[in-house]
C-alpha cells in the first residue's frame, strides 16, 4: 500500500504519514478505525469517451441532478471525473468481462489480418517492362 486517500477531505497521500496535511486528521491504516482509502472498489461502470466501447469499473463519489463525480483510480478521488448521469451504469461483472474479452478477441483479429495484408504486400513484384 502506498497511496491512500484521507476520507475528511479525499485528498490523495503517500502512506508514510501520520496524519492529513490539508485536513489535520490522524491517518489509521488499519483496524476499525480506519479512515482511509487504500484500494478501489468499483461500484459502477463509465463509457467516457465518445464513439468508443470501452467500459471502465468506477467508484462513484457524488451524484447531483445531472451528473456522476466518480473515480477510476485513487489518484481521481480529490479531482473527480465528472460525468452524465447516461453515461454511468450499474457495475456488471460479468458484462465488464464478456465486453473485454470481445475487444481483446477484435483486437487479435485485426493484428492477424494486418499481418495477412502485409504478407500479402511482400509477396508483390516489381512491374518490369
Amino acid at each position: 500500500m502506498n497511496e491512500i486517500v484521507c476520507m475528511s477531505c479525499h485528498n490523495y497521500l503517500p502512506a508514510d504519514l501520520a496524519a492529513c496535511p490539508a485536513c489535520g486528521s490522524e491517518l489509521i491504516l488499519d483496524g476499525d478505525k480506519k479512515n482511509v482509502i487504500d484500494r478501489l472498489q468499483p461500484n459502477c461502470l463509465i463509457h467516457r469517451y465518445e464513439g468508443s466501447d470501452l467500459l471502465e469499473p468506477a467508484v462513484l463519489i457524488k451524484e447531483t441532478k445531472v451528473n456522476c463525480k466518480v473515480a477510476t483510480k485513487l489518484k481521481e478521488y480529490s479531482k473527480p471525473l465528472t460525468l452524465p448521469k447516461a453515461k454511468v451504469y450499474t457495475f456488471d461483472q460479468k458484462i465488464l468481462g464478456a465486453i473485454q474479452a470481445l475487444r481483446n478477441e477484435r483486437t487479435a483479429t485485426m493484428y492477424r489480418y494486418d499481418q495477412l495484408i502485409q504478407s500479402h504486400w511482400q509477396s508483390l513484384k516489381p512491374y518490369k517492362l
